[in-house]
């Protein structure tokens, strides 16, 4: 039981090295094609959104478990073929890690703020973010910017992490498809606020322990431990995992966040996390740093946690 642990810890640290230095670009991840899969699927099945609240929550769970339950017979029927299963764990892992191209387009975007060009940087974080950006200020793009950071490292960073070693790679699987589809069928459109209910429900569970770790993981990584002065306005519910998420990253970057945005021209209040400062561009490395001391930090436990698995057993 230990040595199969160990070798679950050593996959995973292979394939997040890989991940992360032979990384897949996103128009060519596997990923992307299957965002393409769940979009075509909604357009068939959910053809209609003045129906029945009730048949488009109905359809929406319906497709979601079609859209998980092919994959993951494919993985299974890949098992049964497989003459070493640790092989297919490793290019599931690597099919659902895209957590570098979200960097580099990161590093594009701090580029094109920096030489003020700030038309163009809104254009490449489009790609980053579901809500406009055409009314966006440039404080308002880096705030932007730097929830989505926070919770993309959160889901395809730490929720990786922690579902495979805890579920292997069928849980990984599950937790990565149901995440692509509940941001394809996003609730914040009008058009998917019934229709994807099940899914933002099954990722919203999916995500808690995973923005719990988060959120201590950004506790360690806090300046002072004064917490500084948090003040936040009256607005839109966030559940409770997420908000905590947002406001320890507040606290940890002293800046403010949060607060209304717009999708698709609707306007969505939620509570504004006030600090001192506003974000500013140097605040989007910072955050970049933050995540990377993360990363290196939980390589090296797995590692160490490994290699000490293997020495007392061998020996």
């Amino acid at each position: 039981m230990a040595n199969e642990f160990a070798l679950s810890l050593i996959i995973l640290v292979a394939a997040l090295l890989l991940a992360r230095l032979l990384p897949i670009p996103l128009i060519y991840h596997p990923l992307s094609f299957y965002a393409a899969f769940c979009r075509a699927l909604a357009r068939k099945v959910h053809p209609d959104p003045t129906r029945a609240s009730s048949q488009q929550r109905l359809s929406g769970g319906l497709a979601l478990f079609v859209a998980v339950s092919i994959p993951l017979a494919l993985l299974v029927g890949l098992y049964l073929l497989a003459s070493w299963p640790p092989l297919i764990d490793v290019i599931v892992l690597l099919c659902c890690l895209n957590w570098q191209p979200y960097v580099r387009q990161t590093e594009k975007i701090i580029i094109s703020l920096e030489k003020s060009l700030f038309s163009l940087a809104k254009t490449q974080a489009r790609l980053l973010l579901l809500r406009d950006t055409a009314q966006l200020s440039q404080m308002g793009l880096v705030k932007a910017l730097l929830e989505s950071l926070c919770l993309r490292f959160s889901q395809q960073i730490i929720g990786i992490m922690f579902w495979y070693l805890l579920a292997g790679a069928a849980g990984v699987l599950c937790y990565r498809l149901s995440q692509i589809a509940s941001q394809q069928w996003s609730v914040k459109l009008e058009q998917y606020q019934h229709f994807g209910q099940a899914a933002a429900q099954v990722q919203q569970g999916l995500n808690l322990l995973p923005y719990w770790l988060s959120t201590a993981l950004y506790w360690l990584q806090r300046h002072s431990r004064r917490a500084p002065t948090l003040l936040a306005s009256k607005g839109a519910t966030m559940p409770k995992a997420k908000l905590g998420l947002l406001i320890r990253l507040s606290q940890t970057l002293q800046v403010s966040l949060a607060g209304p945005l717009y999708y698709r021209k609707q306007r969505v209040d939620r509570p504004r996390l006030q600090q001192a400062y506003e974000p500013d561009i140097a605040d989007l490395r910072r955050i970049l740093r933050l995540q990377q001391h993360q990363f290196n930090l939980l390589l090296l436990c797995f590692a160490a946690i490994a290699g000490l698995i293997l020495f007392f057993n061998l020996g």
